[in-house]
């Protein structure tokens, strides 16, 4: 298997699923059930649409569209960590130039980076789950197992103009690694936070800032926000490497 690809995949969907908090389990499943279902007749599709032209420019508005809510959702994350005051055009231009030079690579290299920061996330989530088990509280996960109707978000739906794409790739591998990481997460923080989950902007990198690890190391908020703020980045390189490959591609 292509490690590479599955590491790429595992955070493109990472970035997706962190758009919305899943603050209940079935709701969770639901969405990834539907994704997975999409990834199956996706790759039943034998021809490549992609080499028609009214679906490529189709299929290029709909990326152009995930790009721009994806920077959307970047650009708040980043204002809201690492910012005391608005800074939403300068954050936007720099995400811009960052992905333009990253996406100048193939496709290939752009997972090989994920390859890479894929170690330092297990190692590190692995230490900070450990640290936080302490936190947790069985009675906070009463809502969430509870079984009822509930909205699910459209964001990470958008998942979807990705996998459609790369669907010659491990993209199942990958999606279904990135929707365990989350469900880890989803459920690591509502027995920690309970109710208080809502409160948070964005609680993973909340919790954090109450966590020393090993009695000496503080503001893990601020390391883990960078696995966060590199999923954002490469899914931006991605997307602006697909949207720029489909431009330039003859009929």
């Amino acid at each position: 298997k292509d490690i590479s690809m599955i590491a790429l995949m595992f955070f493109v969907t990472r970035s997706f699923f962190n758009s919305y908090n899943f603050n209940n389990f079935y709701s969770f499943i639901i969405m990834y059930l539907f994704i997975l279902i999409v990834i199956y007749f996706i790759k039943k599709i034998k021809t490549n649409l992609l080499n028609h032209n009214f679906f490529r420019y189709i299929f290029i508005l709909i990326s152009l569209l995930t790009f721009a809510l994806t920077i959307i959702h970047a650009g708040n994350f980043i204002n809201t960590n690492y910012f005391r005051y608005n800074n939403f055009i300068i954050i936007t231009l720099t995400l811009l130039i960052t992905s333009y030079f990253l996406s100048k690579n193939n496709i290939k290299t752009i997972a090989s980076i994920s390859e890479i920061y894929l170690a330092i996330f297990i190692l590190v989530s692995i230490i900070i789950y450990i640290n936080l088990l302490p936190n947790i509280n069985v009675n906070n996960y009463f809502n969430y197992f509870r079984f009822k109707f509930q909205f699910i978000n459209y964001t990470p739906l958008l998942l979807i103009v990705v996998l459609f794409y790369l669907k010659e790739n491990n993209i199942t591998i990958g999606y279904t690694l990135g929707s365990i990481s989350i469900l880890i997460d989803n459920i690591i923080l509502v027995g920690s936070l309970g109710k208080l989950i809502f409160s948070y902007k964005y609680p993973g990198v909340s919790i954090l800032q109450l966590l020393n690890l090993f009695n000496f190391i503080n503001h893990v908020d601020k390391f883990f926000s960078f696995i966060y703020l590199f999923e954002y980045t490469i899914t931006l390189s991605l997307l602006f490497f697909m949207i720029k490959s489909l431009l330039t591609k003859k009929d």
